[in-house]
C-alpha cells in the first residue's frame, strides 16, 4: 500500500504530466524548480524528487546538469499513462481528437492479430477462446462480468497469433482503456445478437478463415466506432459526432 508521500507524489506527477501532454510545459523547456513545484503544490521537496522520478520513468523529463530538469516530447513517450493523459487533457472530459486516434489504430491491431490467430491458432489456444465463449453464454445481462470475459477472450486471441508484441500491446491497450469502461459497455452489449457476433468470429479462426475473419473485425469496427465517439461526447458535454458511417454488424 502506497503511504503519504508516495500518493502525494502520484498526484503531482499525474497533474505535471497533464501539462506536459497538453503542452502548457513545452518540449525543451525546463520543469520550474524544485522549491516552485514544492510551494505550487503544497507539498514538500521530497514529493517532488518522488514525482520528478515517475516522469522520468515515462519518459517525459530527464535531467541536464547544472541546467535543471528538461521536458521530453509526449509523442516519444512509450507509457500508456501518458495515453491516458492525453484522452483525459481535463479531468473528466475525453478528448475527442485522442480518442479518436487511439480507435483507429485500436481498428488496425484487432483486425490483423485476428487474421494472424486464424492463420496461426492451435487447438489449445481454441479450447482457450471456447470455454470464453462458455462463460460469455452464463455472463449475459451482466455487463460487467461480461465485458471483463471479452477482455479475456481479446488476450485469448493475441495469444494465438503466437506474436509476443501482439500480446504486449493488448495488454498496454487495456491500460489505457482503465478510465474508458463506460465506453466499452455501449459496444459490448452483454446480450445474445453481441454474443452469436462473438461465436462467428472464433468460428472462422477455427476455420483458418484469415481474410473473412479480418472482414468481420473491420466492420465491427466501423459500426463501434462512431458509436464510441458520440458516447466520449455525452459523457463530456461535447457536440455528437455524425453517426450515420458505420453499418450494424
Amino acid at each position: 500500500m502506497a503511504g503519504p508521500v508516495e500518493r502525494k507524489a502520484d498526484r503531482v506527477a499525474a497533474d505535471l504530466m497533464r501539462r506536459i501532454v497538453a503542452g502548457e510545459l513545452r518540449a525543451g523547456s525546463l520543469l520550474p524548480k524544485e522549491s516552485e513545484l514544492a510551494e505550487a503544490f503544497g507539498v514538500n521537496r521530497s514529493v517532488v524528487r518522488e514525482a520528478v522520478k515517475q516522469l522520468e520513468v515515462h519518459r517525459l523529463v530527464r535531467p541536464i546538469k547544472r541546467r535543471g530538469t528538461e521536458v521530453l516530447d509526449p509523442l516519444r513517450s512509450p507509457s500508456p499513462d501518458v495515453v491516458r493523459a492525453m484522452l483525459f487533457a481535463e479531468p473528466g472530459v475525453i478528448d475527442q481528437s485522442a480518442l479518436s486516434d487511439l480507435l483507429e489504430i485500436r481498428t488496425r491491431l484487432d483486425v490483423e492479430m485476428t487474421g494472424l490467430a486464424a492463420e496461426r491458432r492451435t487447438e489449445v489456444d481454441l479450447a482457450v477462446m471456447d470455454a470464453c465463449l462458455v462463460e460469455l453464454a452464463g455472463a449475459l445481462g451482466q455487463p460487467e462480468r461480461y465485458a471483463g470475459i471479452m477482455e479475456r477472450l481479446t488476450l485469448a486471441i493475441a495469444e494465438a497469433t503466437h506474436n509476443r508484441i501482439y500480446q504486449m500491446l493488448v495488454h498496454w491497450h487495456e491500460h489505457v482503456r482503465l478510465d474508458l469502461p463506460q465506453l466499452q459497455m455501449v459496444i459490448r452489449m452483454a446480450n445474445e445478437p453481441h454474443l452469436q457476433g462473438v461465436r462467428a468470429m472464433v468460428d472462422l479462426i477455427r476455420e483458418g478463415r484469415a481474410e473473412a475473419a479480418r472482414e468481420l473485425v473491420a466492420s465491427v469496427h466501423a459500426w463501434a466506432t462512431p458509436r464510441m465517439l458520440a458516447a466520449a461526447a455525452l459523457s463530456s458535454g461535447a457536440a455528437l459526432p455524425d453517426l450515420t458511417e458505420g453499418a450494424e454488424p
